[in-house]
């Protein structure tokens, strides 16, 4: 993983290699860390957002990288917001299966440094996820969109081109 310095971006590549195209977040993360990553960005892989809090270094953006079932095409790009992500409806009750949404508002109440932190998601639409290794095709080929998307919004957020944005944007926490 490589580290930014605080203010930067962590993008978080979540799922599991071993279940097919839940493995699409990591996939993306092994597709940035290929190359150069922009100056600070750091890229990790975690099998959940519960593990952010071991790997955030207080980045003031948090991308997240997963496949996401939206009722779309297998290969279909997602993106969330910050607000949308967050708005995210909790798909089931128990604290043992929190998905994305909840994972986050669960741990931005659990650990308040983290309710300065913005999020994005990147999502690919799966074709299958079970028992086996290797991405489907379809979600293969978003691989590199999503990796490139990714790495062109990282290098426009640090040169403060995006609204809001920057190590040096004013009003945002250091």
């Amino acid at each position: 993983m490589s580290r930014g310095p605080v203010g930067g971006v962590l993008v978080l590549g979540l799922g599991n290699d071993l279940m097919a195209d839940d493995g699409f977040g990591s996939a993306v993360v092994a597709a940035l860390t290929s190359g150069d990553l922009p100056d600070g960005v750091a890229a990790a892989r975690a099998a959940d957002v519960l593990a952010l809090p071991s790997l955030w270094r207080g980045q003031m953006e948090v991308w997240l990288v997963d496949a996401v079932t939206a009722g779309g095409a297998p290969g279909t790009i997602h993106r969330f917001g910050h607000e949308e992500l967050l708005a995210l409806a909790p798909q089931t009750g128990s604290a043992h299966d929190l998905d994305l949404g909840a994972g986050l508002q669960w741990l931005r109440h659990a650990l308040p440094r983290l309710a300065f932190v913005r999020f994005r998601l990147w999502g690919a639409e799966p074709a299958r996820v079970a028992a086996e290794i290797g991405l489907s095709p379809a979600v293969a080929a978003a691989v590199q969109t999503v990796a490139d998307e990714i790495r062109n919004e990282a290098e426009r957020w640090w040169q403060g081109a995006l609204p809001g944005s920057g190590p040096h944007a004013a009003g945002e926490p250091a």
